[in-house]
Order: C-alpha cells, then structure tokens, then sequence
C-alpha cells in the first residue's frame, strides 16, 4: 500500500511540475508580446487567427488611406500569420529605403514564385549580392545606357508600325460597328519590342507564329497565376500543403516557358557556332576575329566573369531565368490575345 502511495504521489509531484513550468513558459511568452507589441507601430486591432485580412476589404488603397489619418504614417496589420508594415508617408519611405537601403532593398517573395529558387536569378526579385549587382551592370551597361535606347529606335518603330496594323485590321474584322481593345494590342506590342532587344525577334505575338503565341499566352497565364491571393502567403504552416494548388500549376507552366526559351537559346548556339565556323574559315590566319553582338542574348551569353564574386558565366538555368523575366518585365495586367 505504501508503495503505491508513493507512486501517486510521484505523479502528482511530476504533473505540478510540467504545470508550473508550463505556466511560466506562457506567462513569459505574454510578457515578451506585449513588452513587443510596445515597440510596434499603431495598427486596427484584429480578429484571431485571420488579423486584419477582412478589414481591407474591397478597396484596400482606400482602407490604408483613412487608417493613416488615424494611426499615422507607419501602420501595422496582421495579415493571416503575417505581419506587415505599411508606409505611407514620403518621409518615413525616404528613412527606411534611402537611409537604410540595404536593411530593406530585398523584396519579399511569395509562396508561388519560390518554385525551385528561380527568382534568385532575377533582379527584380532576387536577393542583393554579387551575382545581382552583376546582372545590374549587364542592363545598365547594354539595355538602359542612352547608346543601346538609340540604337534600338527602329525596333521600338517596327513593333509600333505592327501594333497599328492590328489595331487597323482589328478595326476592319468589326465592320467599323464595334469598338477595339487597344489595351492588349499595346501589351502585344510592349512584349515584342522586349522580345526584339533581346532575342532579335519580332514575332513573339504574331498570328502566323504558333511558337511565339505560345510564349505568349503561357507569360500571361503565369501571371495570372502569381498575382492569385495564396492561403499560404498568410498562413505559412500550410505552405506544405499548397492547398489552392498554386505552386503545381505555376511549376507546370514555368517549365513549359523555360522549354521554350531554351529552344530559343539553343536556336542562337547553333547559329553562332555556324557564324564562328564561317569567320575561321574567310579569316584563318586573325585568331583575334570577334563576331558582332546583334543583341542582349549574345551579351549574356559571351559574358565572361572574374570567378571571385562573380561567375566565369552565366548558366544556361540562371540564363533562361533572367530571359524570362526581363522579357516578361513589362507584364502589369493580364491580356489574351486573339489567334
């Protein structure tokens, strides 16, 4: 009998112990939230387990303006699982991205665009370091100098030329009875200039180019599908799950546009190794006999490294990447053009 008093009595010591320290634990936990929430900035109160994603509502420009008349310009909201700092005022923009840029000049990505680290081969998404402030240097240099702006006018005027003839036969098709959407026709058009400067190719959209339309059309499904509202950019414990699928359909359609520009690239290997071939052959005595660059491609893929904190090249994955991206910068709404 005695023995099994002592026993209880062991389990009774043992369970006042884990709740002690359980309560200790918790009462800690509540004290480092508020001594943390002192330090936040003003923000609405919000509900549990969602925070403020319902108090956005419809128009969340609008809700952000009329909280800042309230709480002031530093605003902080609980989106989900997220916390969220809204800035809107000149002052404090200029404080934390002018004063402080390093501290903030990386963006934050979300879940869908995460598939296989790809975004670390972009500038506008990838993070700051060496290999970014590369690629940097490589559009400074050769996309945005006012040589390169200059010397590409007559694209930008071909592809303006062709968008008006579209808008023109588009204008013909509705027997002058119906309106046209120009919106999709300038799109069209911003994509091929962008296809021009770097591929050297004109018919990204064109209703006799198969291939290119469907370049097309997978650039603007996949942004459709990266700017959806993600249960688990809010909620990150469900991040395993994917429950709306988002991350499988854009791995899908990311590879079937990285197919396509790698085509695209191996399309140009060919024809320099062909071009290279032909200047041995008229010039075999000049070692030193360089082939012209005609376009962006052929300046990355001729770039040439220090090794140290840069690479000797640039890969073929971080190379059709960056392609898509660059060629896909112009994308700021969805259209569908018609075949």
């Amino acid at each position: 009998m005695s023995g099994t008093t002592a026993n209880q009595m062991s389990l009774v010591y043992t369970a006042l112990s884990v709740a002690v320290v359980a309560l200790i634990l918790l009462w800690r936990r509540r004290m480092a939230r508020i001594t943390t929430i002192g330090r936040l900035p003003p923000g609405p109160p919000g509900w549990p387990i969602v925070g403020n994603l319902f108090d956005l509502g419809t128009m969340p420009h609008q809700t952000l303006a009329n909280h800042k008349k309230e709480y002031g310009p530093l605003i902080w909201l609980r989106l989900g699982s997220l916390n969220t700092l809204v800035v809107s005022s000149v002052e404090a923009t200029m404080e934390m991205f002018k004063n402080h840029d390093h501290s903030f000049c990386n963006r934050y990505i979300n879940e869908a665009m995460k598939i296989r680290d790809t975004y670390k081969s972009t500038i506008s998404l990838g993070d700051y370091g060496p290999y970014w402030r590369m690629l940097r240097r490589l559009c400074s240099s050769e996309l945005f100098s006012r040589k390169s702006i200059n010397g590409t006018s007559p694209l930008r005027r071909k592809c303006v030329d062709k968008m008006l003839e579209w808008i023109t036969n588009g204008a013909k098709e509705t027997g002058g009875g119906g309106g046209v959407e120009v919106a999709r026709y300038v799109y069209a058009t911003c994509f091929n200039v962008m296809g021009s400067i770097v591929f050297s190719r004109d018919d990204l959209v064109d209703p006799d180019s198969t291939v290119g339309n469907d370049f097309f059309n997978f650039n603007a499904e996949l942004t459709e599908l990266a700017v959806k509202p993600n249960l688990a950019d809010f909620f990150p414990s469900l991040r395993w799950l994917d429950p709306q699928g988002l991350k499988k359909q854009i791995g899908e359609k990311q590879a079937q546009i990285l197919q396509i520009i790698g085509s695209f690239i191996e399309e140009r290997r060919c024809a320099t190794t062909e071009m290279d071939i032909d200047m041995n052959i008229k010039h075999p005595n000049n070692t030193k006999t360089e082939r012209k660059k005609t376009d962006f491609l052929d300046v990355l893929m001729e770039f040439e490294g220090n090794g140290k904190d840069e690479p000797t090249k640039i890969s073929d994955a971080n190379l059709t990447v960056f392609i898509l991206v660059r060629v896909n910068h112009t994308d700021k709404q969805t259209f569908v053009f018609p075949s």
